[in-house]
């Protein structure tokens, strides 16, 4: 085959200028300019597009995110079922006609196989689609929202540097010597724990296929493992199986009783709490503040001698001072810290000091012959025609600058 010259086009444009003249020369460049634009737009658009894809990955919007993981959650409460196993729930996908889905989910899980961690029962989540569900949680959990740092820890444990004490700069004359200074330091160590999410789904919701039911099961989900991590996080006392929350975390003197339920009493409360931190140089670079329902409702009823309303504008903004702030029922309002029975919690703490380490994939699992406690009874799933579907998820909480914590106890605010 003969060989094809290839011509510039620099090297075109000179030569019909030295054979044609200047003027045909300009036309034909102009030509072959409005020729190739749409071609080079074309080159560049790929571009992005391709580095996009390659940096960033395929964003998908906020409504699709988890449908896969609920679709593996019903698949597999769907193999239970009918007693043919995690590989029947591969099955399952398949006629759904979830062919990409169960292809990857039966990579996982020889994976798994071979590395020795896979189970008779449930299944390993594949990690893209165990990432999907965290940033859905990370939307609706309370210390993920208002953003705490998250970090991967996939063998189960890892130090992370504690800060103590703040690093002293110092001025020096032109023969001093530099005094060297540095921030005291040492370190916290995160060890996942493991957090369970029991959820009874109906029977006739998991033999559906269809985004609306894969949608139910991943809110349902989701929901039971945001409780958990809220309490947990905010208020349990680090045994060995739970995280250890902020209440446990906060340094004694960074704990202040609050006052009489009075406008003044409990602006100059609020004040106590952020000098508790200012005080201690933290560097407030994500500030939020953490209450429950009634302390919340409170600002935003309370109203001065003038009938203004001081703080509703802000607590409808989801703010106060400023700064954002989380409401959650995580926060009792029954505790007994001053000998009464309703009292509750006020937290500030910059975020920007809280490490949420977590696990690669999640466990799931499902069960027909389960019981689930209902919050008032024991309920058997079997009877009432359901199947408890179990999500555990490996989690774990330090924080690296205890004094970045405040708050305020024996709250009673009320509207």
């Amino acid at each position: 085959m003969a060989a094809t010259n290839v011509i510039s086009r620099d090297a075109l444009i000179k030569l019909i200028k030295d054979t044609a003249g200047t003027d045909v020369a300009e036309v034909v460049r102009a030509a072959v300019e409005q020729a190739v634009e749409p071609l080079r737009q074309q080159q560049t658009d790929w571009g992005r597009r391709v580095f996009e894809a390659i940096d960033h990955g395929e964003k998908k919007p906020d409504a699709e995110r988890g449908l896969a993981f609920a679709r593996c959650l019903r698949a597999t409460a769907a193999a239970k079922m009918n007693g043919s196993g995690p590989n029947g729930a591969i099955g399952i996908l398949r006629g759904w006609g979830d062919k990409e889905l169960a292809d990857v989910w039966a990579g996982a899980r020889e994976k798994a196989m071979a590395a020795g961690d896979a189970t008779a029962g449930g299944f390993l989540v594949p990690e893209q689609y165990s990432q999907e569900i965290i940033a859905f949680l990370r939307a609706q959990a309370i210390m993920r929202r208002l953003g705490a740092r998250t970090i991967g820890v996939p063998t189960g444990t890892l130090n992370v540097p504690k800060l103590s004490g703040g690093a002293v700069a110092n001025w020096i004359g032109e023969t001093q010597h530099l005094t060297k200074t540095e921030p005291t330091t040492g370190q916290v160590t995160l060890r996942l724990k493991k957090l369970g999410a029991l959820v009874p789904i109906s029977n006739d919701l998991l033999r559906r296929s269809s985004p609306g039911a894969d949608a139910i099961v991943r809110d349902d989900v989701v929901a039971a493992m945001r409780v958990g991590e809220d309490s947990a996080f905010l208020r349990a006392n680090g045994t060995d199986f739970t995280p250890k929350g902020l209440r446990y975390w906060a340094v004694a003197a960074n704990i202040v009783a609050a006052g009489a339920t009075s406008l003044a009493q409990v602006t100059s409360d609020l004040g106590k709490l952020v000098n508790k931190l200012k005080g201690q140089n933290i560097p407030m670079l994500t500030p939020a503040w953490i209450m429950g329902p009634r302390s919340e409702q409170y600002l935003a009823t309370v109203q001065n001698t003038n009938g203004f309303f001081v703080y509703r504008d802000e607590i409808l903004r989801g703010q106060l001072w400023g700064w954002p702030v989380a409401v959650t029922t995580s926060v009792p309002e029954n505790l007994t810290d001053g000998g009464n029975t309703d009292e509750s919690e006020v937290t500030l703490v910059d975020m920007a000091q809280i490490v949420i380490g977590e696990g690669p994939n999640l466990m799931v699992d499902a069960s027909q012959e389960a019981a689930y406690h209902d919050g008032t009874s024991v309920q058997a799933a079997f009877s009432l025609d359901q199947t408890v579907i179990r999500a555990i998820e490996e989690v774990d909480l330090v924080v690296r600058y205890d004094k970045a914590i405040a708050i305020l106890n024996q709250v009673r605010w009320a509207p």
